[in-house]
């Protein structure tokens, strides 16, 4: 009996570290024609001298942090305006289909006001638009919002719905995965949502605050033994340290 348990706990184990890699991968093979380009700015993070990319008090140092000024202008004062005592800034990204009038932009925030004593979180939202459209449309319903133009980085139009896992689908991953990392360069913290999520509750409640990272699965039955759970791109939440 015994040595069946065991059995079963590495089977679980091994399903649950598989689980957590294939997506993952599976969004950088997809995404194959791109990767060595999206790969060396991201690990341009990660080498040379991380901490001082990284810290609050120096967040223009290094070749990383200037290109990050180019990339990103005005991020390195918009965050202050956003961020809690703490440094933590919620996020989240839209594209003129998104944040049109009537679309999932207005949900989005309703949501804020309709949950459960957590209207106070939009004053700590910056709300990432990637085409001018949206950035307009963002200006007219919230306070902080941020223009990071990935529709001129792409021929693909990024301004209309796309399909799961498109061309255009993951241009918009890519693009949302190089403000989280500036903003991580900038020495903040950061719970990246996507606008097709609602918040009724304040979930910072359910995530340990120990954890440099930690991001949602489309799958979970709420034990660690979960077979194959399905991880997901947000909501995700990262820490400086």
């Amino acid at each position: 009996m015994g040595s069946l348990h065991d059995g079963a706990s590495v089977s679980h184990s091994v399903s649950f570290i598989l689980g957590a890699l294939v997506p993952t991968l599976l969004l950088f093979f997809l995404a194959s024609d791109r990767v060595g380009e999206k790969l060396a700015s991201i690990s341009s993070f990660a080498n040379g001298s991380a901490h001082q990319q990284m810290s609050p008090n120096l967040p223009g140092n290094g070749s990383a942090g200037k290109k990050g000024e180019r990339l990103f202008p005005g991020l390195a004062e918009l965050l202050p305006k956003v961020a809690t005592d703490d440094r933590t800034v919620i996020i989240t990204s839209v594209n003129e289909a998104f944040a049109r009038p009537g679309s999932l932009l207005d949900l989005f925030r309703e949501s804020f006001y309709a949950g459960d004593g957590i209207a106070h979180f939009l004053n700590h939202t910056l709300i990432v638009a990637v085409d001018a459209a949206a950035y307009h449309h963002c200006r007219r319903v919230h306070p902080h919002c941020y223009l990071f133009e990935a529709t001129a980085m792409t021929s693909m139009n990024l301004s209309s719905a796309n399909d799961f896992m498109s061309g255009a689908y993951l241009e918009l991953v890519w693009a949302k995965l190089k403000v989280q990392q500036r903003v991580l360069q900038l020495g903040y913290n950061f719970l990246f949502t996507d606008v097709d999520i609602v918040w009724f509750r304040d979930p910072f409640r359910h995530i340990g605050v120990h954890a440099d990272m930690a991001t949602s699965c489309d799958i979970y039955s709420g034990s660690p033994a979960t077979p194959t759970p399905s991880t997901a791109t947000g909501p995700t939440r990262a820490s400086t340290t």
